[in-house]
């Protein structure tokens, strides 16, 4: 696991689930897209669930804390595995 990735499983099992912009303002050693980057790959293999809840509000929370919320509401969807990729910044 990577130093960012621990940093922000930390976060989420401290502090609960929690708004995207609140991770990014939590570790400002890393630039957005890092801990984008970082929520990305840890969505798609299960370990987060970043839920949408509002035009460009995002929750982020540890798998186990999302099933124990019982998070099924329509307001907030999971975005894990129908997920668009972003294609990299042209160099």
């Amino acid at each position: 696991m990577m130093p960012l990735e621990a940093a922000i499983i930390e976060l989420l099992r401290n502090g609960g689930p929690c708004c995207l912009d609140d991770v990014v303002a939590y570790l400002p050693n890393f630039s957005w897209g890092e801990v984008f980057g970082a929520i990305d790959r840890m969505s798609r293999d299960g370990r987060v669930v970043l839920s949408q809840l509002g035009y460009s509000t995002y929750k982020l929370a540890l798998r186990s804390q999302f099933l124990e919320s019982g998070s099924t509401s329509r307001q907030e969807k999971p975005t894990t595995g129908d997920a668009m990729t972003i294609p990299p910044a042209a160099a």
